[in-house]
């Protein structure tokens, strides 16, 4: 049969299988005098206290849940200081209870409700981090994302299942930022806004097949009715001082959920690298360099809801991220020395970079509800600007001896690049049985990057020195796709089927060449997430397929320099990567995991740094590799040690196999290495009153590689401790980071002509202070989660 009649019988089954029947459960709330009361906070809670869902009073003090499936429940109603919770009470059917009553008599000092769950939970295609009561909530969410179960963090990148391609997601929605910006916005936002961070490890045919796997940031959403905010201290002392300063607002009403938080944050960073370089014939070059960044970044969020009435709902969402007058130097000294080890000149340079750079993401969501059962459609608008400006003053001098491979000058290079992205998503969920959802949609996205140049003060008869003087690099994409997924949900069974297909059309232009750089490719997507539970065994089979697509910086086909004779530049040849991923875990009693895994990607895409013997000089570029093939296992727990003792520890053991080919000598080369990671964390509650948080964290690298390079060992302990106070409306924090400074990095690449390392020593030992206040209407901690899928593009 052809494929496009098992699609119609697809669609077909979606629109003549009948829907399930869930319950509804109606109430009232009345003060003692039995008065209604108006927007009380009512939370549904599961026989065991596990929170389900929350709602408000209407203006006759009536609640209402709905699509709530049979089992026993517990209801709690509260309002200011007020509380009374219901019997237990068994939903079979619709459901209407007999009214709650707040005794005005009945005065407490704090209701918390908390969700009664393991701080890890594994399902089918993702697991989830719940941050909450340890020594990270105090802290930003980029440090919650170094300590969370399945990520990895080395020199700044995100790292899931031994890859680099990762996107961040907050709320469902894509983070359209460079990776440095990322890490920006992350540490100048506060994780005590974070819920739970979501590892998406089989990304569902909904999201598109962009990047790797998906990182999502669940933000809290304000339960209690009416207003709360707090304000937060951040303060990072390493080699140079970091300070972030910040405060969140929240307000509830009866139809309106709106947050906003605002940081500003003033980092100072100091890196020195080491680069040895033998250019055979030509001698030895030792580069000490020296960097100091310095940046002030401001960053918003903005989150509205709003229920325009019983089916529809619009949402609102705006990122934003302002990073002015950024200054970067470059201090840099090079001795070069003969093949003997005599000095035979000595290079001083200073590399001044200044940038102004500004992100906004904004969404748009609306949906609508079809019915009662769980059918909606779901329409997502979103549009990213990125303007980022770059004016660069490179001096260059011989201070000793003599060169011909280069030459004193002055360079001076200003650029700009400017963004736009834009995509809408509409999405079609319909119940198909009572075990069964089924889930389409239709997708399109549009992207311009404006890349330009003006460069003077180049010496063109140094070879290897061959700028473009001035030029526009336009690159233009479309992306059209559409995918259907089956989500199934039997008792012991659960099965995610999906298949994503999308096209895509590229054309890049230099305005300084005459050849247009056009592309165009349609490509299928599957992905599968199987799950089966029966008493403390569970078994988990995923499978995706992934695409990578160029990132817009990496294929600007300019050269840009950090030395006279060390430069990057882009690659408008770069294609996109695909990754084929299968696991299989199997864990016991939820604490427990063993996981089997393999990779094979082709095209991978990878950043190279090649030596030109003739020229010498440094070349870093991205490049394709022709394959990588990355296979091991994992051993971790996940576990409840005591009562005030959880632990997480994670060994993982790996092939990493990369070929690639060298541009030198157009030779395909083979690096390869078995690598271990562990990992431990461990998290206490301290004190009675439980308000005193640790967390403590130690992690081991065995030597790996990146391409054409091969990384040395390392690791890193860390400590930290929050403190609550005022009843819990306050919290001081104390932490160290790489206490043992034993974090930084030696790559070597050591091949056919190839003989050059780097050694990276990062600000990796910190001390961080840390302070936060709560106020307003704090009396109800929020649980309620907010859920939202859409993913833009990369930047």
């Amino acid at each position: 049969m052809s494929k496009d009649f098992h699609l119609t019988l697809l669609f077909f089954l979606t629109f003549t299988l009948a829907f399930s029947q869930d319950f509804i459960i109606k109430g009232l709330v009345k003060d003692d005098k039995q008065n209604p009361v108006v927007l009380a906070n009512v939370i549904l809670l599961s026989g065991d206290g596990e929170f389900i869902k929350g709602t408000v009073t209407n203006d006759q003090g009536f609640y209402e849940f709905e699509d709530v499936t049979s089992g026993t429940y517990n209801i709690v109603a509260s309002f200011i200081a007020n509380t009374v919770e219901s019997s237990s009470i068994s939903v079979t059917e619709n459901s209407v209870l007999k009214p709650l009553i707040l005794q005005s008599a009945q005065e407490l000092d704090e209701v918390v409700v908390t969700q009664k769950k393991p701080v890890l939970e594994q399902l089918a295609d993702r697991h989830i981090f719940s941050v909450e009561n340890t020594a990270l909530s105090d802290g930003d969410i980029w440090d919650v994302l170094k300590r969370t179960p399945g990520v990895m963090v080395m020199n700044n990148r995100l790292y899931i299942n031994g890859s680099p391609n990762v996107n961040v997601m907050i709320n469902g929605k894509l983070v359209n930022l460079p990776e440095s910006d990322i890490i920006n916005l992350l540490t100048g936002s506060s994780a005590s806004n974070v819920e739970a961070i979501e590892v998406i490890t089989s990304p569902p045919a909904k999201y598109s097949a962009e990047g790797g796997l998906l990182i999502n940031i669940k933000m809290k959403k304000n339960l209690v009715a009416g207003y709360n905010g707090a304000v937060f201290n951040r303060y990072t002392q390493g080699v140079l001082p970091k300070h972030t300063l910040g405060t969140d607002h929240f307000f509830k009403g009866k139809k309106i959920d709106f947050s906003t938080n605002y940081s500003f944050s003033h980092n100072r960073n100091w890196t020195r690298y080491t680069d040895i370089t033998t250019y055979l014939e030509n001698g030895i070059w030792t580069a000490e360099q020296k960097i100091i960044d310095k940046k002030k970044s401001h960053n918003i969020n903005l989150f509205l809801d709003v229920q325009l009435n019983e089916k529809n709902t619009l949402s609102v969402t705006s990122t934003s991220n302002l990073s002015p007058n950024g200054n970067t130097d470059y201090f840099s000294i090079t001795d070069i020395n003969t093949i003997d080890g005599d000095l035979a000149a000595r290079l001083d340079g200073l590399n001044v970079l200044k940038d102004d750079t500004y992100n906004t993401s904004n969404y748009i969501d609306w949906v609508y509800k079809l019915n009662d059962k769980g059918a909606e459609i779901t329409t997502n608008v979103h549009y990213t600007y990125n303007d980022s400006k770059q004016n660069q003053v490179l001096n260059n001098n011989i201070v000793q001896g003599f060169t011909e491979r280069t030459s004193e000058n002055t360079l001076n290079i200003a650029s700009d690049q400017i963004i736009n992205l834009f995509s809408a998503q509409t999405d079609l969920t319909l119940p198909l049985t009572k075990q069964s959802v089924m889930e389409t949609g239709f997708r399109v996205a549009t992207i311009n990057s404006e890349a330009s140049i003006i460069q003077s003060g180049f010496d063109d008869s140094v070879n290897g020195i061959s700028p473009t003087g001035s030029g526009l690099f336009d690159y233009d994409e479309q992306i059209y796709a559409g995918y259907v997924s089956l989500n199934n949900n039997w008792e012991s069974w659960k099965l995610n089927i999906g298949l994503r297909a999308e096209y895509t059309d590229t054309e890049g232009n230099l305005d300084m060449s005459a050849s247009l750089n056009a592309t165009s490719y349609f490509n299928l997507f599957p992905n599968m997430a199987l799950s089966f539970k029966k008493e403390k065994n569970a078994f988990y089979l995923k499978y995706y397929r992934r695409i990578t697509r160029p990132r817009y910086n990496s294929i600007n086909p300019f050269q840009f320099y950090l030395t006279a004779n060390s430069f990057y530049e882009g690659n408008p040849n770069l294609k996109p990567a695909y990754s084929d991923y299968v696991q299989f875990d199997y864990v016991y009693d939820r604490d427990y995991k063993v996981a089997l895994f393999v990779n094979r990607k082709s095209n991978e895409q990878a950043q190279q740094i090649i030596q030109d013997n003739e020229t010498s000089t440094l070349r870093t570029q991205f490049i394709n590799l022709e394959t990588n093939y990355f296979y091991g296992i994992d051993a971790s727990v996940s576990k409840e040690l005591t009562s005030y003792w959880y632990l997480y520890a994670l060994v993982s053991h790996y092939r990493d196999k990369d070929s690639f080919t060298d541009p030198n000598t157009n030779t395909i080369v083979e690096n390869a290495i078995w690598t271990t990671f562990i990992r431990a964390n461990n998290y206490f509650t301290l004190l009675k009153d439980e308000s005193l948080f640790a967390d403590v964290t130690c992690t081991y690298f065995s030597p790996y590689i990146r391409g054409n390079s091969k990384f040395e060992s390392y690791s890193k302990v860390g400590l930290s401790f929050r403190k609550t106070f005022w009843n819990k409306d306050a919290s001081i924090s104390l932490g160290i980071e790489d206490i043992f400074n034993t974090g930084n990095t030696l790559s070597t690449r050591n091949y056919l002509d190839q003989r050059n390392s780097t050694s990276a020593r990062l600000e990796s030992r910190l001390l961080i202070l840390g302070f936060r206040y709560k106020f307003g209407n704090t009396k109800i901690r929020d649980n309620s989660k907010k859920k939202n899928t859409d993913e833009g593009k990369r930047l």
